[in-house]
């Protein structure tokens, strides 16, 4: 009978190891058969829906483009985008160079490097936040901090993303090799990787063929320049190591596939391990951030490492799928930040493994929404002008004098108390949201006014019935 249960738990080990295998053979050919076409017609589907002008994708494992394509008013995979945030991991990169050259140590404070004093309210925070600090959002440095008034605050040691955090890392990198972050960023990653349509300066890019990037006003994407920020100085908050770096969708294929085949002589396999995996974690723990680059296992099926990008005009997006051995780069040159911006994960969501949920367009049904209240609050603003000769001959009751009070007191104050809801300075929402910002402060400058103007006449009908 024992006999018989080894027999047994040995035919059972061997089935289940067949299953295993029959199981990762058919994925990998599921895998193997992703008919990119239907992908490509999908996303030009969706372009089209959701009103993106121009967008640009490309596919790569290690060896090879597996897909690229183009859409919109994007002809050509030379095109230059700026890429926002997934600049970070640039920075990061340069960093860990230089770590390996042995010129830097993680762990040291910042203020072996630079004098940062000037940057912070307490020169003496600059000898408590190391290079390690920054890279993973550690510093105690919060979002939206400017330089000249950045301090630790009591999230030190804790994970809060902040852009000032890179732009401290781009001095070092200025400070260590001696020469400009553009140059250095040229001369050790850009052109190793033949990264010719890449750049770390407006001017530059636009010589690369930058394509126009668009905002978005109610709804209509709208061409416009980028504010792209100067050097550091005084009451910077967006800067380039941070966010505002350019490439092409093929210069990220070459990029993403330095990673994929172990550093290809720009990095060792070591440090792009203490990049990818030496991470800490977010409030929530759906993921861990290190060195320019996020870690996942509970947002997709499967582990993901990614990073976007965001700036006024232009949106991107990067992942590399570690167990496939794949990477994605998703290039869109607009910025729809309240509604569009939050469809762009659906649209690629078949290039790294997960569904496309066919919805409504939701881009019209949100946009409609948004406009419909704005054009609401214009006209409770407009109508309040308009009707001033009406209110002058109206006698005046409690009733009205409580309408005027919500018109022109408390509706302009929530208007004008949105950054504070929101958790947003108005410099951040200008730059993202400037149709927002017009709404609410043009229509928030007409009912003051006119709140004003019935203030005045008030007392001077007052006034002139007393003398009366």
């Amino acid at each position: 009978m024992k006999k018989y249960k080894q027999l047994y738990i040995c035919i059972s080990l061997f089935i289940a190891i067949c299953v295993m295998f029959n199981n990762t053979a058919v994925y990998a050919e599921a895998k193997d058969e992703v008919n990119y076409d239907e992908v490509s017609e999908q996303i030009e589907n969706d372009v089209e829906r959701f009103h993106i002008p121009g967008m640009a994708v490309i596919v790569v494992n290690k060896d090879e483009i597996l897909f690229r394509e183009t859409y919109g008013n994007c002809e050509s995979t030379d095109a230059s985008f700026i890429i926002g945030s997934m600049s970070k991991s640039f920075t990061a990169l340069s960093i860990m160079q230089l770590v390996e050259a042995g010129r830097i140590n993680l762990d040291a404070p910042i203020s072996e490097y630079i004098d940062a004093s000037r940057w912070f309210v307490d020169a003496s925070d600059c000898d408590k936040i190391t290079v390690r600090d920054l890279l993973n959002h550690t510093s105690g440095i919060t979002t939206y901090q400017t330089f000249g008034d950045l301090k630790i605050t009591d999230s030190f040691g804790k994970y809060v993303y902040a852009n000032a955090n890179y732009g401290l890392l781009g001095l070092i990198i200025e400070s260590v090799s001696g020469v400009s972050y553009e140059k250095y960023v040229n001369d050790n990653i850009f052109e190793p990787l033949g990264m010719n349509h890449s750049a770390a300066s407006l001017e530059q890019s636009k010589k690369n063929g930058m394509i126009d990037g668009y905002r978005n006003y109610f709804g209509i994407p709208v061409v416009g320049e980028p504010d792209y920020p100067g050097d550091i100085s005084e009451g910077s908050w967006t800067n380039v190591p941070a966010g505002y770096l350019s490439a092409s969708v093929d210069d990220m294929g070459r990029y993403m596939q330095m990673y994929l085949n172990g550093g290809k002589g720009i990095i060792s396999e070591e440090s792009i391990n203490t990049m990818f995996y030496d991470n800490v974690p977010s409030d929530d723990g759906t993921y861990n951030y290190g060195m320019g680059w996020q870690y996942t296992t509970e947002l997709f099926s499967q582990p993901v490492l990614w990073h976007s990008g965001l700036v006024e005009n232009y949106t991107s997006n990067m992942f590399i799928l570690p167990n496939e051995g794949i990477a994605v780069v998703v290039l869109v040159n607009m910025n729809d930040y309240l509604i569009g911006n939050n469809l762009l994960s659906n649209i690629v969501a078949p290039l790294i493994g997960e569904e496309h949920q066919n919805t409504p367009n939701w881009y019209i049904i949100q946009h409609i929404i948004f406009d419909v209240v704005y054009l609401l609050l214009f006209f409770v603003s407009i109508s309040s002008a308009f009707d001033l000769k009406k209110w002058y001959k109206k006698k005046k009751t409690v009733k009205t004098y409580l309408f005027d009070s919500v018109r022109h007191i408390v509706l302009p104050g929530v208007l004008l108390c949105i950054p504070l809801i929101s958790k947003t300075p108005i410099r951040v929402l200008w730059l993202f949201v400037k149709d927002l910002c017009l709404v609410v402060y043009v229509n928030a400058a007409i009912l003051i006014l006119v709140g004003a103007i019935k203030l005045i006449i008030l007392i001077t009908k007052k006034e002139s019935n007393e003398e009366d």
